[in-house]
């Protein structure tokens, strides 16, 4: 009888044991699980975050090559269109140089450069990166709409971060016809005309 409950007391010490051992693994994957979320969105946090960019080289009004977190990135900005300067078979459109050349000076004169992701895609159908530019703590492209050289587009959720403060200056530059809104009929809903 003595050696039975030894035996029982060994059986439900071994189960305890193993049943124990069984909630830590548990416990463990649930922490796991938990910890690689927090990761994933304080990355998720810190990308959409300002980070100090370096003018590298111009391409065109809307687009530019940056050195973000010591690599060269070809960047689109979000939100906004300039008339084109350099796309094949298209001629250069009416305030295309202009905006090309606000936007070079303004970089490559900037005391301090930052970019930033918004919520949504990051890179489009192109391999470029999509982003907001900020130049001395000024929104590069409220700049550019603002002075009537670019106009809001390629609206896509989530990418507004800065929609609507880009929709009111786009009201004023057109409301004082300033470069783009100069021409009557010029801007269309899908470009230039």
């Amino acid at each position: 009888m003595k050696l039975f409950i030894e035996k029982k007391w060994l059986l439900v010490t071994v189960a305890a044991a193993l049943l124990l051992s069984g909630c830590s693994s548990v416990e463990q994957s649930i922490q796991d699980t938990i910890d690689t979320s927090v990761e994933s969105l304080n990355k998720t946090k810190a990308e959409n975050q300002p980070v100090a960019a370096e003018f590298i080289r111009h391409v065109d009004g809307d687009t530019t090559v940056l050195r973000i977190d010591g690599k060269e990135q070809k960047v689109r900005f979000l939100l906004v269109d300039t008339p084109e300067t350099v796309k094949p078979k298209t001629k250069v459109q009416p305030f295309g140089l202009e905006a090309s050349k606000r936007t070079k000076e303004l970089l490559s004169t900037a005391s301090e450069i930052t970019f930033e992701y918004d919520s949504g895609d990051k890179i489009d159908r192109y391999g470029r990166v999509l982003g907001y530019i900020f130049v001395d703590g000024t929104l590069l492209q409220k700049t550019l709409v603002s002075e009537g050289l670019a106009r809001v587009a390629y609206v896509k959720e989530p990418n507004t971060k800065y929609l609507l403060e880009l929709e009111e200056a786009q009201e004023k530059a057109k409301n004082e016809s300033l470069g783009i809104w100069s021409i009557p009929g010029y801007v269309t809903e899908r470009g230039y005309k």
